[in-house]
């Protein structure tokens, strides 16, 4: 894993984006995810509880909005996030699955992701959802290709609300305007984020199944180490073009990623 992540920092030293206004349009297309889909029920159990803990965060925050009117548009963007989920939870059920089964394989690792990436100010969780919330969101999008297409069109439609990337924008702006070294703590925090959350993106995957080592077969540590960085080869691309999204949005507050 540290030898994967290690090539991942330097993959994305290297990263090159074009010109910020093409770049909202960006899709490589460099990986054809449809045979590293999971299947439906794993895939829709890791989304639906990714979106509820997004529910939960967004509800926690609540009381520390520091301006009324935020509190408001905050409680909107949080009911948002628990109409995903509820979009997902269905697409479930429709599909004889209980809902709450598919997620408990996913709380644990999760919730140890929220744990790692814990704001210690209110605008720390806007932005960690905000960002986080958006590179999952992408990824999520693009790996349900290899769904049945009325699954995928389901998924893709409960990811295009962009009410709390909005209101994260706004507030973040206006917020940094009133306080210039709040910028300079957000833009750590960005860049810390990324890592986390591309770790979690690849725990979505198999890497055996990536890598095309037999599933039965017992790993010895370099093999394990092998299977790490083969399994990484496959999707390079697709982290690359994340890492562009996610510097993307940290432009769009005037940040460096």
């Amino acid at each position: 894993m540290f030898d994967w992540f290690k090539r991942l920092r330097s993959g994305a030293r290297k990263l090159t984006l074009p010109a910020r206004e093409e770049r909202a349009a960006r899709n490589t297309e460099a990986i054809d995810l449809r045979p590293y889909t999971p299947e439906p029920r794993v895939f829709l159990g890791q989304l639906a509880y990714l979106q509820l803990s997004q529910f939960e965060i967004l509800t926690n925050e609540l009381k520390f909005s520091p301006k009324t009117q935020y509190k408001a548009e905050l409680s909107e963007a949080a009911a948002k996030s628990f109409e995903k989920y509820r979009a997902i939870s269905k697409k479930l059920a429709g599909l004889g699955i209980d809902p709450t089964d598919a997620m408990d394989p996913f709380v644990e690792r999760i919730e140890t992701f929220h744990s790692r990436t814990t704001g210690n100010s209110w605008h720390e969780s806007v932005m960690k959802v905000y960002l986080v919330a958006g590179l999952l969101d992408d990824f999520y999008g693009r790996l349900a290709i290899g769904l049945d297409a009325d699954l995928r069109v389901a998924v893709e439609k409960s990811l295009s609300d962009k009410k709390f990337d909005q209101f994260a924008k706004r507030v973040l702006l206006e917020s940094m305007a009133a306080d210039p070294q709040l910028g300079s703590n957000l833009a750590l925090w960005g860049r810390r984020l990324m890592g986390d959350v591309l770790l979690e993106l690849r725990a979505a995957f198999d890497n055996r199944k990536l890598a095309g080592f037999p599933k039965s077969k017992k790993l010895s540590p370099d093999e394990e180490r092998d299977l790490n960085l083969a399994a990484y080869s496959k999707i390079e691309p697709l982290i690359s073009e994340l890492i562009g999204a996610h510097t993307v949005r940290m432009d769009a507050l005037g940040l460096t990623a």
